[in-house]
């Protein structure tokens, strides 16, 4: 509403004179004239008067509203643009309205951006008259809204007042009915001993009423016979003359009583000593359980003193294993030693010390040094007789005399040289092992002193003791059998004999087992084994590779597995090894394991030596090593044999034979198998 102006600045087509376009709005109030509002920005100098009989000026007006458009030359500053301005003579005057004009089509000037800008204005503003309307609907409902709202709040504050109260007055009669109930409790608590007390009461009560009615009914008995005896007794009864019947009756009655009477005493004397009694036991009690915590305090002292001791001899123990191993080169060195003692004094023989199976170390050591100086002195003088013929002699050796040539150089030192390596009449000293185990007529015969045997044909006199139908399983299946001695570390011996035994001639089996000893080392020392404590076993299992490497025989393998110190290196070697797979996989052994704790099992059953072992060291050296052997057997009662695959399912390369606690080892049948024979 009101009048208004609106400015729209247009191009028209290149090379013309810029105009701009003033829109004018006419507002006609009937019945008053039209009046024509200018807006102030508007320059109205160059705008030509209306005379009143101009027709232009007498408007036919359909609608209220009408719009004028005013064309117009804008002063730019430029003299030419003034003299156009004058020769502008009328306004055209448009008399519909900018909606209609655009309706119809018609190209105006009037048709322009500022007709349909001022459409959609006015379609705008109808809008957002709607938009206040709807508004304005909208605030009084929001009004109604929250005046609702406001009193919901009030009305939720009061009901949440009146739930603060209640709670209060709740929380105040919870409180009383706690107290009240507590109160009750401590009562109905009370009520109950009291009750209980009264329970037992009664309980002695009725005992004693049923005592007393027992006695009552024994005095009834009583009363009955005095009454009997008061009937028959005549009417003089209380005369106290010579033949009275009462008098008896009442010294009896005297005697009773005083009879009870020191029985009473009796009684209460003998009370007195029983709570004496008592009080002695208890007095002992204490003292027993005084000393029972003295001997315990003791006890455990000692226990602790024989931890510390049995510390101690476990590491002399291993000392002494250490020392043990130390000594083992310079045992065999003596070995040696003494075997080329005897040898050369089986070759030095002199007649006047007597037989040679008399003789000592010492003795054959004299016998020999005599024998060596009566060559030297022999020898010289033959020497001198050649230097006084000056007659060229060439030293040699006696011809008559067998064994080491002997020489003498300018300084007088003897010489020993052999005549030949493979005089066997010499010196025949089998390297690692001890003069216990040589050549005596048969190879190795199994007695005290042999560890590990020949090999033996099945089909001989060596399972005699066996059962006709396993013997004869075992011949069809084995060929050979080689023993090992039962104590107690035939399992052990026996594995590790065949095991090596696989090895020979076959270089690299014998770099793998190699791997699997540096392999071993560092399982060991994870287990948590001192290095010290089996260095020397794993050397002395390194020194036995290499032998073995170097001189790939079985006679060889024999003389070393007879020596008792390298044999039960090894043995060692493997029982700590099976200790280390043991405990490093607990989880699993523990359960077939009997002893409580795994570690002293192994310290007790498997480390230690000369003790059986069990099918779970079987398995835990079998995958320690990753081998497959086979176990047969012969303590069935049928007469089958009995196969233990470990690990189930392998093919083994390896076989045993056990029967009563003890293993053996067994050899498959093969086309070309030779039995070692001996070779002196």
């Amino acid at each position: 509403p009101g009048n208004r102006a609106t400015q729209v600045q247009t191009d028209t087509e290149p090379g013309r004179n810029r105009f701009k376009l003033k829109y004018l709005e006419l507002v006609i109030f009937p019945p008053v004239k039209s009046r024509l509002v200018i807006s102030p920005k508007m320059d109205t100098r160059s705008l030509p008067l209306l005379n009143k009989n101009d027709q232009r000026s007498h408007l036919k007006l359909e609608n209220k509203q009408k719009n004028i458009f005013v064309t117009q030359l804008e002063d730019h500053g430029l003299p030419h643009s003034r003299e156009e301005g004058k020769n502008v003579k009328h306004i055209p005057v448009i008399t519909e309205s900018s909606d209609r004009i655009l309706k119809t089509g018609i190209n105006t000037l009037q048709r322009t951006l500022v007709l349909k800008t001022q459409v959609q204005l006015d379609n705008v503003n109808r809008q957002l008259l709607q938009k206040r309307l709807e508004f304005k609907d909208r605030m009084q409902a929001l009004e109604q809204r929250r005046a609702a709202l406001l009193e919901k709040q009030e009305e939720t504050k009061e009901r949440a007042t009146k739930f603060e109260k209640f709670v209060e007055e709740n929380e105040v009669k919870r409180r009383r009915a706690l107290k009240k109930y507590q109160l009750e409790k401590k009562e109905n608590e009370l009520r109950e001993e009291e009750k209980s007390k009264l329970y037992e009461e009664l309980e002695k009560l009725q005992l004693r009423h049923q005592q007393l009615k027992e006695r009552v009914d024994k005095y009834k008995i009583y009363e009955e016979y005095m009454m009997k005896i008061l009937d028959l007794l005549p009417e003089a009864y209380l005369e106290c003359d010579s033949d009275s019947l009462v008098m008896p009756i009442i010294r009896r009655h005297e005697t009773l009583s005083i009879t009870q009477q020191d029985l009473l005493q009796r009684l209460t004397s003998l009370a007195e000593e029983l709570e004496q009694g008592r009080y002695n036991l208890d007095s002992l009690k204490l003292e027993h359980s005084t000393s029972r915590l003295m001997s315990n305090k003791e006890l455990s002292e000692l226990r602790t003193q024989w931890d510390q001791i049995r510390e101690k001899n476990k590491q002399l123990e291993m000392t002494l294993y250490i020392h043990h191993d130390q000594s083992v080169d310079q045992i065999e060195e003596i070995g040696c030693l003494l075997l080329a003692v005897k040898n050369l004094a089986q070759q030095c023989h002199l007649q006047h010390y007597g037989p040679l199976q008399e003789m000592d170390s010492l003795t054959m050591m004299d016998m020999i040094k005599e024998f060596i100086l009566e060559t030297v002195d022999t020898e010289r003088r033959a020497l001198q007789i050649t230097d006084s013929s000056s007659e060229p002699i060439k030293r040699s050796r006696h011809g008559g005399s067998k064994g080491p040539a002997l020489s003498v150089n300018s300084s007088s030192k003897v010489n020993l040289k052999s005549s030949s390596k493979t005089n066997r009449d010499f010196c025949p000293v089998v390297w690692g092992i001890s003069r216990h185990h040589t050549w005596d007529g048969k190879l190795y015969n199994m007695d005290e002193s042999t560890l590990v045997s020949i090999k033996e044909a099945t089909s001989a006199q060596t399972l005699e003791e066996s059962k006709a139908g396993k013997h004869q399983n075992i011949c069809h299946q084995f060929g050979f059998i080689r023993r090992v001695k039962g104590d107690g570390n035939c399992f052990y011996r026996a594995l590790c004999f065949t095991l090596v035994e696989s090895l020979l001639h076959n270089e690299s089996a014998i770099q793998r087992f190699r791997d699997m000893l540096v392999r071993s080392h560092h399982a060991l020392l994870t287990a948590g084994f001192d290095e010290s404590a089996f260095k020397d076993l794993f050397n002395t299992f390194n020194r036995v590779l290499e032998r073995i490497e170097t001189d790939a025989c079985e006679e060889t393998l024999l003389n070393l597995f007879n020596d008792p110190v390298t044999s039960d290196s090894m043995v060692q070697y493997l029982r700590l090894l099976t200790s280390a797979h043991l405990q490093s996989h607990a989880d699993f052994f523990q359960h077939f394991v009997e002893a409580p704790d795994l570690k002293a099992y192994c310290t007790q059953e498997v480390e230690a030596m000369a003790t059986e072992c069990d099918h779970v060291e079987i398995l835990a050296l079998s995958e320690e090593l990753d081998i497959s052997l086979c176990i047969i057997s012969m303590d069935g009662r049928d007469g089958h044999l009995t196969y233990h695959t470990i690990p189930e399912g392998s093919q083994p390369s390896l076989f045993l034979l056990y029967k009563t606690s003890h293993y053996d080892i067994l050899y498959k049948h093969r086309a070309l198998e030779i039995m070692l024979e001996p070779n002196v």
